[in-house]
C-alpha cells in the first residue's frame, strides 16, 4: 500500500520536469541593451580611415576673384570697389600736413591742433600712436601686391614723429619683421628704412598667419607698449574645414593674452566664404574695421 503513492509522486515529478525542458528549447533568450552597449566594438572601414589620414592640413587659397556678397544678418564689413581704393585722394592727415606745410607756421595754434591727424590705410583711419602693419605676402597675393606695398608705403611716409611702428610680411612659409620685430620711432631715417624694406619684398609660398599674429600680438616698443592699432592684410587663411574653427579661437586668445587693448583693422582682398568670416570676426572682437577690398581692379 505505501509504494503506490511513492510510484505516482515519481510519475508527477518527472512530466512535471519533461514539460519545463521542452517549453526552455522553444525560448531564445537575448543579451541585454545595457551589457550589449558595454561589450559593442566599432568597427571603421579601412578605406575610410586611409581617407581621413591622407587628408591635407592646408588648402590651396583659390585665384583672386569676386566674392559671394554677405547674407542678410550678417555682421557687416566694408566693402571698397579696389579701383577706387587703389585711386583715392589724400587722406585727412596729408591733408592736414600739406596745410601745414603751406602755411609755413602761420596758423594759431588752436587752429593746427583742429586738424585732422592720424593713421590710414586702405580706408582704414585711427589716431591712435602704435602702429602694427601686418602683410600677407603668400603667392596667392603676387596680382596685386605690387599695388599693396604702394599703398603701405603711403600710410608709412605719412606717419607721424610721435608714432612708433613695425611693420611684419607673412608668407612663404616665414615671418620678416622689420627692425627685428620691435616697434621703433617714426623718424625719417626709420620710415626710409622701413620703404626699403616694403620695396624688397615678394610675395611666394603659403599662407603662415598663426605664427605672424603670435608676433604682431607681442610686439614692443622700447619702453615696453604693445600696439595699439594692427592693420592685418590678407586674401584668405588656406584652411581646411576642420582647422577654421580652431584658427578663430587661436586668434582670439593671443589678442586677450598678449595685446587685449589693440584694435585689430582687417583688410581683405577678395576673401572667399569662411575667410570673410573670420576677418569679420577678428576685427569684431577687438573693436576694429573690417574692410573688403572688392571688384575693380
Amino acid at each position: 500500500m505505501t509504494k503506490r503513492p511513492i510510484f505516482w509522486a515519481w510519475a508527477a515529478s518527472i512530466a512535471v520536469h519533461l514539460m519545463l525542458l521542452t517549453a526552455f528549447f522553444f525560448v531564445k533568450f537575448s543579451q541585454s541593451k545595457a551589457l550589449a552597449g558595454q561589450n559593442a566594438v566599432p568597427i571603421a572601414s579601412l578605406s575610410r580611415v586611409r581617407k581621413l589620414t591622407r587628408t591635407p592640413l592646408v588648402t590651396p587659397k583659390p585665384k583672386v576673384k569676386k566674392p559671394d556678397r554677405d547674407g542678410p544678418g550678417k555682421t557687416a564689413a566694408k566693402v571698397t570697389p579696389a579701383n577706387q581704393i587703389f585711386a583715392s585722394p589724400k587722406p585727412l592727415f596729408q591733408q592736414r600736413a600739406d596745410l601745414i606745410n603751406s602755411a609755413a607756421g602761420a596758423l594759431p595754434d588752436n587752429q593746427l591742433a583742429a586738424l585732422p591727424r592720424g593713421t590710414e590705410l586702405f580706408g582704414c583711419y585711427t589716431e591712435k600712436r602704435n602702429i602694427c602693419y601686418l602683410v600677407d605676402c603668400s603667392g596667392s597675393m603676387r596680382p596685386i601686391f605690387t599695388k599693396v606695398k604702394e599703398k603701405l608705403t603711403e600710410s608709412v611716409k605719412n606717419l607721424e614723429a610721435d608714432n612708433f611702428f613695425s611693420i611684419i610680411f607673412f608668407g612663404n612659409d616665414r615671418v620678416l619683421e622689420f627692425k627685428r620685430g620691435k616697434l621703433v620711432r617714426a623718424t625719417d631715417g626709420a620710415k626710409k628704412d622701413a620703404c626699403e624694406f616694403i620695396e624688397r619684398g615678394r610675395s611666394a609660398g603659403q599662407t603662415n598667419a598663426i605664427a605672424a599674429f603670435e608676433r604682431a600680438v607681442k610686439i614692443r616698443s622700447q619702453s615696453g607698449s604693445a600696439p595699439d592699432v594692427i592693420y592685418f592684410l590678407t586674401d584668405g587663411f588656406e584652411l581646411t574645414d576642420e582647422n577654421q574653427q580652431r584658427f578663430t579661437y587661436t586668434i582670439a586668445n593671443l589678442i586677450k593674452t598678449f595685446a587685449p587693448a589693440a584694435k585689430i583693422n582687417t583688410i581683405g582682398f577678395w576673401p572667399q566664404g569662411h575667410d570673410r568670416i573670420m576677418l569679420k570676426s577678428i576685427a569684431r572682437q577687438s573693436s576694429g574695421e573690417c574692410v573688403f577690398i572688392d571688384e575693380g581692379l
